[in-house]
């Protein structure tokens, strides 16, 4: 398939995923911000339930959720700029085999559009990519990433494509390039080792040493 351009998820493609006691310490920070101790749980409904818990959550504890968020996102972003500064959160090897790419390429991603600032800067790839978006750092940002399809197809605005593969590594990427009407490629990196998937991608891949191949 001939495809005008390729998006790439940043985390588990190509970085490593951020930790996940670095993502819980960005969310007892921003609680600490409203004196409020938080439970196991709630660190964790922060982190993976969603903007409707994340809501409840909030409200639970009498806290404004967009101030919340916002505090939220800022310490994410700097504990993850820490992360790369001190190499817990290094680029993967064949991260390389982009340049055999002859195509425009793209970042989307839903980490904060500012970590993913940092990793193009740290990693000097900021002129590889044409295009890159993270979440913004608002409720409304964080209400519009994967699996809604949202930046994936800013992204293909700004590159002026159609026709374009995305790379990622987890269902909601898949979904949100079912959303997008684009072809999807699964790289099953060893953290996603008996990851099952729940909609099949167009392609699924072991490295993206192979994405020239599909491209």
């Amino acid at each position: 398939m001939c495809y005008d351009a390729v998006i790439f998820d940043n985390d588990g493609v190509l970085t490593r995923p951020t930790l996940l006691e670095v993502e819980r310490e960005a969310v007892r920070r921003a609680f600490s911000e409203f004196d409020v101790d938080p439970t196991t749980e709630a660190i964790d409904g922060v982190i993976h339930g969603g903007l409707t818990r994340l809501r409840r959550i909030c409200r639970i504890h009498d806290i404004p959720a967009d101030e919340f968020w916002a505090s939220h996102e800022a310490h994410a972003a700097a504990m993850q700029r820490e992360c790369l500064e001190n190499g817990t959160k290094p680029l993967y090897k064949d991260v390389g085999a982009l340049d055999d790419l002859d195509h425009p390429l793209a970042v989307v991603s839903n980490n904060q559009h500012e970590t993913i600032e940092h990793i193009l800067d740290v990693y000097d790839l900021t002129d590889r990519f044409e295009v890159a978006f993270g979440r913004e750092p608002t409720v409304e940002g964080a209400r519009v990433k994967k699996p809604n399809p949202h930046y994936i197809q800013r992204a293909m605005n700004e590159l002026g494509v159609e026709n374009a593969l995305y790379v990622g590594d987890s269902n909601v990427d898949v979904v949100a390039a079912t959303r997008a009407g684009i072809d999807s490629a699964f790289i099953r990196r060893p953290h996603r080792d008996g990851y099952q998937l729940a909609a099949d991608p167009t392609y699924e891949l072991d490295s993206l040493d192979e994405l020239s191949a599909v491209c």
